[in-house]
């Protein structure tokens, strides 16, 4: 009979209705990574002049970042996150003498800066969170903003 149950919910290992371990939820996301990290890999130009990005291009770092931090606070990928902005940093850092990044590149390599500090914002923010701190205890401290919607904002209405 328990078997049964657990067929028919594919992922839930502790029985019906039982969440994906935050493994899963991780692993999903590797691929995501590993092909922006590609995709970044091919976005260097050998000339200076190149390396550059028009205005409104600056203009959409701003709702990217937004959008990577919530990916990155959310889905609890931050180890993933950090994991592939430091391989990307290196790979700037290994080109820098050679190579420089174009628009595409620099775009990307701004989203990521601009995401690791709200993450930094955002962790500092809600540091002294006595429930959030008890809901994700440990070193690695990034609490998703749906548990914070649902603790301090909905409860006020």
């Amino acid at each position: 009979m328990e078997a049964a149950a657990r067929r028919r919910h594919p992922g839930a290992a502790g029985g019906p209705g039982a969440q994906p371990g935050a493994s899963f939820l991780q692993a999903r996301y590797i691929p995501f990574f590993l092909i922006l990290f590609m995709y970044f890999s091919g976005c260097f130009t050998p000339t200076k002049a190149e390396s550059s990005m028009p205005g409104a291009a600056l203009l959409l770092v701003v709702p990217s970042g937004l959008y990577y931090w919530y990916l990155v606070t959310e889905g609890q990928i931050f180890i993933l996150f950090i994991f592939t902005s430091f391989a990307m940093l290196a790979l700037v850092l290994h080109q820098k003498k050679r190579l420089f990044l174009d628009s595409n590149g620099l775009f990307l390599f701004y989203s990521f800066a601009l995401t690791l500090l709200l993450v930094a914002l955002w962790v500092a923010w809600l540091w002294n969170d006595p429930v959030l701190r008890k809901k994700y205890p440990g070193v690695i401290y990034v609490p998703e903003p749906w548990a914070f919607y649902t603790l301090h904002v909905s409860s006020q209405h």
